[in-house]
């Protein structure tokens, strides 16, 4: 189980920046609970364990360095996976073809928006980098989406810390209830690929 809380009082705030960090910037982390933690650290706020101001500026840049590198193995992972864009009828080319269509028609609201919706706000990072999204149009929406996403995390913690009343006790439902969100939609689709393939 993550434990936030545990994670703060063994490294601090500087530990839970590193969590954002990973978490928006390696494809493999994308279930850690980013939104969960901001809640907690909300939370701690309230709780008079943080400062508001350090958590918002500590967490806000580990936010947008995540994106950041996100981007920049989108980049470096781009010739690789043009390999596998070759053939033009692709199963791979044509979602590559849909996906640079939509950064092209939505892509600053895809990168604000993403940072909301677990693990997309792991693979929108990536995808910019692959489809060579501007580097300083890329850079400024992340880093006003980055401290935007940790802004109302930390006030919802803060929010609710004051009107639930000892709600450390309900923080384990919370994690798993957050994780849950990040981590079951991506096992269902997983499962139903399998059935298509024997199919």
């Amino acid at each position: 189980m993550f434990d936030v809380v545990n994670l703060f009082s063994n490294f601090g705030i500087l530990g839970l920046s590193l969590v954002l960090t990973l978490e928006t910037g390696f494809l493999p982390l994308f279930f850690l609970p980013g939104d969960t933690l901001l809640f907690t650290a909300g939370y701690l706020v309230h709780a008079g364990n943080l400062s508001m101001s350090y958590a918002f500026i500590t967490l806000g840049i580990g936010a947008f360095l995540g994106n950041m590198i996100g981007y920049f193995m989108g980049v470096f992972a781009e010739k690789p996976l043009m390999h596998f864009a070759k053939d033009e009828g692709s199963t791979f080319n044509k979602g590559l073809n849909r996906t640079r269509e939509f950064y092209k028609k939505y892509g600053l609201l895809t990168l604000v928006f993403a940072r909301f919706i677990p693990s997309v706000r792991t693979i929108a990072p990536f995808l910019a980098g692959v489809l060579r999204m501007p580097l300083h149009t890329f850079a400024a929406v992340s880093f006003f989406s980055g401290f935007f996403w940790v802004a109302v995390g930390l006030a919802l913690g803060n929010i609710f810390g004051k009107k639930i009343p000892n709600l450390e006790s309900v923080m384990v439902i919370v994690v798993i209830i957050a994780v849950s969100f990040g981590v079951v939609p991506v096992i269902f689709s997983l499962i139903r690929k399998a059935l298509k393939r024997k199919k």
